[in-house]
């Protein structure tokens, strides 16, 4: 059944989510404290390179699943408990590249299917029971780790669903985990980020302001009034002095506040001719 929206607030504005039709729960199948969800602020997501987030499970109608950078596994908690004891010959489970398949022998019902949201290693992917539930242990491909032309999510290997048929996660509800990435790859990620603190410790050291210590781009008013002053502008943004124009502006110099510097609007064209009036 679909799961009922939840509510938060942002700036004293009450928001609701649209309605999901998964839960997120232990591996028992027990509702997560983490199902009460709240958005984290630009879309952004917890990631894991040291330690393992606390596992967290999504379930839909047909399946329960957990990741991490590597593999993901899966429970299909539809599969009845009569099947588990001589599960190999009662049960037909198959893999493909971006298909998954669970299907009792006897009698064909099919309880699990459908196509994954990405591609995996059939021939590394397993199955098993504990005479209790069938678990399924999916390889991922990840072949956008040796793609190095992707960029964003393109290069990620977080799945945000485990079928096409099924609804996104919200971004930042679920942590990614990607702990057991290969060492050199975990490497590389750990370099860039080492980099990035360096480079933004660096600007920050460059931009504060002697007097008051706050950051001169934004928040240091220490010489608003000198006329002489010009407040550097945070990176990224148009800078004149590069060689940026806008030819609809050019020339056009004149201040909203003073209403005799503004040009007087030109008049109305005519409406075009209708016909008579019936």
């Amino acid at each position: 059944e679909p799961h009922a929206a939840p509510l938060f607030e942002v700036g004293g504005t009450k928001m609701a989510l649209p309605p999901r039709n998964y839960r997120l729960v232990h591996e028992d199948g027990s509702l997560h404290p983490k199902d009460d969800f709240e958005p984290m602020s630009f879309g952004m997501q917890r990631v894991h390179h040291e330690t393992p987030p606390e596992p967290v499970w999504v379930q839909t109608s047909t399946a329960r699943w957990m990741q991490s950078a590597t593999e993901v596994v899966v429970i299909a908690h539809t599969v009845p408990k009569r099947l588990m004891t001589a599960a190999r010959a009662s049960l037909h489970v198959a893999f493909a590249p971006r298909q998954l398949h669970v299907a009792c022998r006897a009698t064909g019902e099919v309880f699990l299917h459908g196509e994954l949201a990405a591609r995996i290693n059939p021939l590394a992917s397993t199955w098993c029971t504990d005479g209790q539930q069938l678990t399924l242990t999916l390889a991922k491909a990840n072949l956008m780790l040796y793609d190095t032309s992707a960029k964003g999510s393109d290069a990620d290997t977080h799945w945000h669903r485990l079928l096409t048929a099924d609804q996104y996660t919200e971004r930042g509800m679920l942590d990614a985990d990607y702990v057991d990435l290969p060492p050199h790859m975990k490497r590389r990620a750990k370099m860039e980020e080492l980099e990035r603190k360096a480079k933004e410790a660096q600007t920050r050291e460059e931009n504060e302001c002697p007097l008051c210590g706050k950051d001169v781009r934004f928040f240091c008013d220490c010489r608003a009034a000198d006329k002489d002053y010009e407040r550097p502008l945070p990176e990224g943004w148009k800078n004149s002095k590069l060689g940026f124009r806008d030819a609809l502006f050019d020339g056009i110099k004149y201040s909203t506040a003073s209403a005799s510097t503004l040009q007087p609007s030109p008049a109305p064209l005519p409406a075009p001719y209708r016909g008579a009036p019936t």
